[in-house]
């Protein structure tokens, strides 16, 4: 089959077919900058089009046609093809056999492997359709009459078969335990968890799946969360995760993410984003921000340098507690126990864009060299009362009085 280098991008092919307007692709270009993330999620994430019609446009983007077959219009012959167990592994499922072709669906227009492989097994000439991962899936398990809760624990599952265990519905937790010979993944479901073999190809899974990639975050050593979005297509739309990595491999945790974290992790509104910008452009900024727990306040401070500064930025962020969200441009870390004093010398030192920091207003000798570490210095505050003053040296404050509160106020 034909594969183009020279693809259009998805913008161009969505406004071609009519879907979006070039003011729209604007907004989404502005939202992912904020945001993070996939060009085509930032579309859904707004509400300018379907996940379904995200799909249509990556297959047309691809040259391959977007098809959602029920499991009675596939021949069971051709289906057989392939045993189940590759289907599920690669989530890709031979549909139609005529004239010497052999079409092949599957949930990535990138997984031309595919096509080469079931060629040399078949003899045919084999062409791919685009089809959602989740209805995929669901097509796989009823053509192949498969029960997706029986699953042998000694089987070795693929990646997307395990996924769709932990996440049809959303588990409790899960997560992988990854060593140098297996790699285990377990799915807590009330009292009780499910374990399985799964293949190698743990990373690379992850990183089709997830953005940010794991591939960016995980430390050799040391323990690590984060939040991602997950693909338009699957369930839920975002996970934590927890990562502890070491010599001897990884172990992740997943969660889903409640409604109450997702708002808890919405960013300022673009007008507060652009009265900062405008007040950075003339002096030296001290930000404060303030959630009740300090959990939202944690997050957003880990994401504004790159919201309102240049994309060279250098930055560094020390938070003591708290899940928060990490950014591929800016360091995240934890503080020493001691040593105070040791570390504002060496970040003095560094001359650096943008500081964030947990430190206690009281010790104002501290205080005062704290806030001249960075033409912008974050600080994260917790627990203020209504009407109690902002600690001196404050230009900015950006607040909730609740941590699932949708909204920032700038003051």
């Amino acid at each position: 089959m034909t594969r183009s280098d020279n693809k259009k991008h998805l913008g161009e092919v969505l406004v071609e077919l009519g879907r979006i307007s070039e003011a729209e692709i604007e907004r989404a270009l502005e939202h992912q900058r904020l945001q993070g993330g996939y060009f085509g999620q930032a579309l859904v994430d707004l509400g300018i089009i379907e996940p379904e019609e995200l799909e249509v446009g990556l297959a047309s983007q691809a040259n391959i046609p977007y098809m959602n077959p029920r499991a009675g219009q596939i021949d069971p012959e051709v289906a057989a093809l392939m045993p189940a167990i590759w289907a599920q592994r690669h989530n890709a499922l031979p549909i139609l056999r005529e004239e010497g072709w052999l079409t092949l669906l599957v949930d990535s227009p990138l997984k031309f492997g595919l096509a080469d492989e079931l060629a040399r097994r078949t003899g045919l000439s084999v062409r791919l359709a685009l089809c959602s991962a989740r209805a995929l899936r669901e097509l796989i398990r009823e053509v192949y009459q498969l029960d997706p809760v029986q699953q042998k624990a000694s089987q070795v599952l693929s990646l997307e078969a395990f996924w769709s265990l932990a996440t049809s519905p959303p588990a409790l937790r899960w997560g992988l335990t990854v060593r140098r010979n297996q790699i285990i993944g377990w799915i807590r479901r009330g009292d009780k968890i499910q374990r399985h073999a799964l293949m190698h190809n743990w990373l690379s899974f992850f990183d089709r799946l997830l953005s940010p990639p794991p591939s960016q975050l995980l430390p050799p050593h040391g323990l690590r969360r984060w939040r991602a979005g997950l693909r338009s297509d699957q369930s839920p739309p975002a996970v934590l995760i927890q990562s502890l990595s070491g010599p001897g491999g990884h172990d992740l945790i997943f969660e889903p993410v409640s409604d109450t974290i997702r708002a808890r992790s919405r960013l300022p509104s673009s007008e507060q984003i652009a009265t900062l910008r405008r007040s950075l452009a003339r002096e030296a900024v001290v930000l404060a921000v303030h959630s009740p727990s300090g959990q939202a306040a944690r997050e957003l401070v880990t994401r504004l340098p790159s919201l309102l500064l240049k994309a060279d930025h250098r930055s560094i962020c020390l938070l003591r507690e708290g899940i928060h969200a990490v950014s591929d441009d800016m360091l995240v870390a934890s503080p020493p126990d001691d040593g105070d004093d040791e570390m504002l010398t060496f970040l003095e030192a560094l001359d650096l864009d943008a500081v964030g920091l947990e430190i206690d207003p009281g010790n104002s000798g501290r205080w005062r060299r704290a806030l001249g570490l960075a033409p912008l210095v974050m600080v994260v505050l917790s627990g203020m009362q209504p009407g109690e003053l902002m600690p001196p040296g404050v230009n900015w404050l950006l607040s909730k009085s609740r941590e699932d509160q949708s909204e920032w106020d700038l003051i």
